[in-house]
C-alpha cells in the first residue's frame, strides 16, 4: 500500500481524477443531427465528383459528415457506418485521385495532439446545400 503525505496525497487524487476524466468518451452528434452550418441551405442533387480548390480543405462537422466550402455553397459528404470514430476536431487527411475529391476517395483522421491515425473510410457522394 501507498502513503502519501500533504501534498503528495493531494496530488495523487489529482492525476487520478485527470486520468479517470481522460478516458470519459466525448459526446457526439448523431449522423442526422442538423449541422449549424446547413441551416437556411436548400439540399441539390448529389455529385459524384467536386473540384479541389486552392483556399478550401474538407473537415469534420459532425459524427461522420464531412464538408467542403463555405459562404453560399457547402458540400456535405455522409460517411458510412463504418467510418464512426472520427470527431470534429480530428484532423483530416485526404488521398484524392486527380484534381477533384470523389466518391471512394481516402480519407483518414488523425488526433490533433497525439498524431494517433484514425479510421480510414472512402467518400460518398457530395450533396450541395445552397442559400
Amino acid at each position: 500500500m501507498f502513503a502519501f503525505r500533504g501534498s503528495s496525497r493531494s496530488t495523487a487524487i489529482a492525476f487520478l481524477a485527470a486520468v479517470t476524466m481522460s478516458c470519459t468518451p466525448a459526446p457526439t452528434r448523431s449522423a442526422s443531427a442538423p449541422l449549424v452550418e446547413l441551416a437556411g441551405r436548400t439540399a441539390g442533387t448529389p455529385q459524384r465528383c467536386v473540384g479541389i480548390q486552392q483556399n478550401e480543405a474538407l473537415r469534420l462537422g459532425a459524427d461522420r459528415v464531412v464538408l467542403y466550402g463555405r459562404g453560399r455553397l457547402v458540400w456535405v459528404n455522409r460517411l458510412s457506418e463504418d467510418c464512426a470514430g472520427m470527431r470534429p476536431n480530428d484532423m483530416l487527411i485526404v488521398e484524392p485521385v486527380g484534381g477533384s475529391y470523389c466518391r471512394g476517395d481516402r480519407v483518414r483522421s488523425m488526433d490533433p495532439i497525439s498524431r494517433i491515425p484514425g479510421p480510414g473510410c472512402r467518400l460518398n457522394d457530395f450533396v450541395p446545400f445552397r442559400r
